[in-house]
């Protein structure tokens, strides 16, 4: 069922942020879709509900206590870490690159061999086919019978 597209749409309509041809889509399916339309009255009452809630500010005495904890638990990036690491990003690029050659000359030989046998078939079966009466030299040279 398509719902689950037009379910994710339906926050960015109740929050005003839905363009215009998503919403015109959604008015569409609504309009055919009783599940989708009781969905959407669920969350614009949820909307709402969040929206009613009383909002209350943390005192400054707790901004001043939080602030330098939280500075201090930020830990500034390790730009060494990339330098430590591309070395063996390197090497592991490198043993894929090597690998996908090992790759590719193992099946272009293998396709290689297989062409010559199967062309070395083909003429064998023609030179039987067109041989009225295959000579007793046929059977004893090419090993092989009608």
């Amino acid at each position: 069922m398509k719902c689950k597209r037009y379910e994710q749409w339906l926050w960015d309509e109740v929050e005003g942020q839905l363009s215009a041809d998503r919403r015109q889509q959604l008015q569409a399916h609504l309009a055919e879709c009783e599940r989708c339309r009781q969905l959407r009255e669920r969350v614009r009452a949820t909307y709402h509900a969040l929206h009613t809630l009383p909002r209350h500010r943390a005192p400054e005495h707790v901004f001043a206590r939080v602030a330098p904890r939280l500075a201090a638990q930020h830990k500034p990036a390790r730009p060494w870490l990339r330098w430590a690491l591309a070395p063996a990003l390197i090497a592991l690029l490198a043993l894929g690159w090597w690998g996908m050659q090992q790759l590719t000359t193992h099946n272009t030989l293998a396709a290689e061999d297989d062409t010559e046998q199967w062309v070395e078939l083909h003429h064998q079966l023609e030179v039987a086919d067109w041989s009225p009466t295959p000579t007793t030299s046929y059977f004893l040279f090419t090993g092989y019978t009608r």
